[in-house]
């Protein structure tokens, strides 16, 4: 608030400075929602030139947010610098989802590394070289100079291996009844996990249609997603393995973007195996191992989230097995 006996200078530096915050955050916000249109446009007008999922629009875009939001501001300070070019990041993310450009999914995930890069590119501006006359009008058309040299290096294939165990106080035989075939998940039988709370579909059910090395296991998560599994490895009581072969025809555009889709360009699930390792006293250690493939030419970021995403998953159907196995082992003492 500004008092009556104020400095008329100190005045006018305060409102020169909300002057430069309100520029460089609309600076910022409509740069980042507009690379995001000219991407989308461009590459359905220029068959894939330009596209969202290359590092010059995940890396490049944020960057230069976080640059033009601090570049109206003189002398701006360390924390100014690094905080400040949060809000056009966060406000075009929002606005974003509200109009459909971006699926939930998506945001989430590129959050942290836009947040992170924003924060680069506004350091950037509080140098003298960045602030030049002309630089700014260069840096804005990198990301549309560099995405058509980087559409033509194909996205290096990043096979991944996560595994995921949990012990279980029951022998082999119920906890083999649980994997094989996956009576309807209730909703009491779920828990908050990483997977849900970013918008991934939760999974409902697994049935197969015979035994042994062949059969094919239909696991349906939700959002009408559907998985068929033709089993590789069948050794009753200690392992199944399978391949998956994800139906990304059938899933709903609205259950998962384009950029995320099981199946699709960047990510699929190639195999999962059951492992069940007897212990002592009739407990047994239940091992889940997926493999899967990640596919961008920013696979360390990209990878890390798939595993995360998929490690949560893997949890939560050991955590239902797990419950559900141990209260047959109950019911069977019991009798």
């Amino acid at each position: 608030m500004i008092g009556p006996n104020e400095d008329p200078r100190q005045r006018e530096s305060k409102r020169t400075a909300r002057r430069a915050i309100v520029l460089g955050v609309a600076a910022g916000t409509v740069y980042g929602l507009f690379m995001r249109l000219v991407f989308d446009t461009a590459s359905v007008i220029l068959g894939g030139l330009f596209w969202v999922m290359t590092a010059s629009f995940m890396l490049g875009v944020p960057l230069l947010v976080g640059y033009l939001t601090v570049l109206p501001r003189k002398r701006p300070s360390l924390p100014y610098a690094i905080f400040v070019p949060w809000m056009p990041t966060l406000l075009g993310a929002a606005l974003a989802a509200l109009i459909g450009l971006e699926g939930a999914i998506c945001i989430v995930m590129g959050l942290p590394v836009m947040l992170v890069l924003a924060s680069v590119g506004g350091l950037v501006a509080r140098t003298d070289w960045a602030r030049r006359r002309g630089i700014a009008s260069v840096a804005v058309c990198l990301p549309l100079a560099f995405a058509p040299v980087e559409r033509q290096l194909p996205p290096l294939d990043s096979p991944r291996l996560v595994e995921t165990s949990i012990a279980i106080d029951a022998p082999p035989a119920a906890i083999w009844r649980e994997i094989v075939s996956v009576r309807p998940i209730l909703a009491a039988e779920r828990r908050p996990a990483l997977f849900t709370a970013i918008g991934f579909p939760a999974p409902i059910s697994a049935t197969i249609d015979r035994a042994g090395v062949g059969a094919v296991r239909q696991a349906r998560f939700q959002g009408g997603v559907l998985f068929l599994e033709t089993v590789t490895v069948w050794e009753p009581e200690r392992q199944l393995a399978f391949t998956i072969d994800p139906q990304t025809e059938s899933i709903p555009p609205e259950t998962l973007d384009r950029h995320v889709t099981i199946g699709g360009d960047y990510f699929d699930v190639l195999e999962g195996t059951y492992t069940i390792e007897p212990l002592a006293a009739g407990r047994s250690l239940l091992h889940l191992q997926s493999r899967t493939r990640v596919s961008t030419h920013f696979n360390l970021y990209a990878g890390a989230w798939s595993d995360a995403v998929m490690r949560s998953i893997q949890r939560n159907i050991l955590e239902i097995v797990r419950a559900r196995a141990e209260r047959t082992a109950r019911r069977a003492k019991s009798a």
